[in-house]
């Protein structure tokens, strides 16, 4: 039992009070900055992963919408389109992220989006898949920038109390993006087809281009940098001198340097490795495709009668409950630290959800309800990154790389089970996917316990280093008084003993 309770235990040293937002006793100065690091910190990241998410949806929605039809994609073309956006991603976020803490991210970051909006706009000329293969994989290599980019910002201004919520409401954009380009979708259905000649799927891809052209300029203009490196307009001295002093006190300091030795320093720790193997178990559930195979599954029902509208909208549902969920976790996981306690929960609903879609018989209400159960994977991103950030906050090398290969890995494994463990080809029971995706969430629900272990095992190393620096600083005063007052040698021999210990 004792065991057990330390496992869900807070990782708070000191529990605070519950809170929604501003933990008790903040001040009204330190209240009105983080007004402003969140006003302009969250507006970018969620407005830049809402367009890369956009983007990325509206290639499913385009290929129900008639893209399959017109540029005859009847095989496993759509699934080869995915994939090279996916090794896009898997091969852009780790030289982007590195090059964060080098290179300002307020030029990186909106330049990055800049590009990838061009060729979105660029998606509406083509003719044929082949053409769409090189176009996916450039828009993917660029937008690898986005999500592991935001989530270093991220780790480098908030504190552990605050760092939850945060990530959360950027990681809600992503849902909010794949829902918004359904409803796009079907706008654009109703109001633009064939409008100057342009198929409706394909004013899709130019009306989302234009749409990441303004939030790329808004990011040139407005993005904050990092703490150490900030000269926004809107922060005075007294507040950029305290954007720092707050990781001090809260014991996340960043230290590290871009040097070549940083690879093998990265490569020797536990947290490169631990958090990686975590990543890459949430990569596969369900979740990373339910919106898809949701859709797929409505287009293909032979039981039930199914509108394009409908087909395109109802798996939105999964996106909604997804940004309720994430949002109640994460401020719960901030007030108390108790992380596990979500975590352990979050993986129940998962494992229900997926045995119930492998049953597959089952009533028509139920069905919905499993897909947006084993979709609920949601609440994991902001958990799994924000403790990251957390566990490698003391070195930005570090915490950038690990945070990038974290991604990249994921991104892989995505890659592989969606090309072949959900082709469209297998339409709609996945016979060999939600079997595959049931066993790694039983791996995921061991290796959360493994993580946490390394945490708690990191955490009683630091307090054991701090009570020795402490005892170690009484023994050097105590050292020191004794040299006043008899001076000479013994003073000397005192202070050489406690360094010795």
């Amino acid at each position: 039992m004792g065991m057990i309770k330390t496992l869900f235990a807070s990782s708070y040293p000191n529990r605070p009070p519950f809170f929604f937002w501003y933990p008790h006793g903040t001040t009204k100065s330190e209240k009105k900055l983080l007004f402003k690091i969140d006003f302009f910190i969250l507006t970018y990241g969620c407005l830049a992963y809402f367009t890369k998410w956009l983007d990325q949806a509206n290639l499913s929605n385009a290929y129900v919408s008639g893209m399959k039809e017109d540029l005859k994609m009847y095989g496993t073309e759509y699934n080869l389109a995915v994939t090279c956006f996916q090794v896009g991603t898997i091969i852009g976020g780790i030289p982007s992220n590195l090059l964060l803490t080098w290179v300002r991210p307020r030029y990186l970051l909106p330049g990055a989006e800049f590009l990838w909006a061009i060729l979105t706009v660029a998606t509406y000329k083509v003719t044929n898949y082949n053409q769409l293969y090189p176009i996916r994989f450039f828009i993917g290599f660029l937008e690898g920038s986005s999500f592991v980019g935001i989530q270093y910002i991220l780790g480098s201004w908030y504190k552990r109390t605050e760092l939850g919520k945060r990530t959360a409401i950027f990681s809600c954009a992503a849902y909010v993006g794949t829902m918004v380009s359904g409803y796009l979708q079907s706008a654009v259905l109703k109001a633009l087809p064939g409008t100057h000649g342009i198929a409706a799927w394909r004013w899709v891809f130019i009306i989302e281009g234009c749409m990441t052209i303004f939030v790329s300029i808004y990011g040139f203009i407005f993005f904050p940098d990092t703490p150490e490196q900030t000269t926004a307009f809107y922060f005075s001295e007294d507040e950029v001198r305290r954007v720092k002093e707050r990781l001090v006190e809260d014991g996340r300091e960043p230290k590290g340097e871009f040097s070549w030795n940083m690879f093998g320093r990265v490569l020797g720790t536990w947290q490169l490795y631990i958090l990686t193997i975590l990543w890459m178990f949430w990569n596969t559930t369900v979740g990373k495709v339910a919106n898809t195979v949701m859709q797929l599954w409505l287009k293909s029902d032979k039981q039930h009668k199914w509108s394009l509208y409908q087909v395109n909208n109802i798996p939105t549902a999964i996106n909604g409950w997804n940004i309720v969920m994430i949002m109640a976790a994460n401020i719960y996981v901030d007030a108390t630290g108790r992380r596990m306690v979500v975590v352990v929960a979050n993986l129940i609903m998962l494992l229900f959800g997926t045995i119930c879609l492998i049953a597959w018989n089952i009533p028509l209400g139920l069905k919905i309800v499993s897909y947006m159960f084993a979709g609920t994977d949601g609440p994991l991103s902001p958990l799994y990154m924000s403790w990251a950030n957390i566990l490698c906050s003391n070195d930005s090398q570090l915490r950038a790389l690990t945070i990038a290969i974290m991604n990249s890995c994921g991104a892989a494994l995505t890659t592989i089970i969606q090309q072949f463990l959900y082709p469209v080809t297998d339409v709609p029971k996945y016979k060999k996917g939600f079997p595959a995706s049931l066993g790694f969430i039983g791996g995921m629900c061991i290796w959360v316990f493994v993580v946490r272990g390394f945490e708690i095992r990191a955490l009683r190393e630091k307090v054991l280093s701090e009570v020795e620096g402490e005892e170690m600083e009484v023994g050097s005063t105590s050292g020191s008084g004794s040299e006043v007052v008899e001076g000479g040698k013994e003073g000397v021999v005192g202070v050489s003993v406690v360094g010795k210990s």
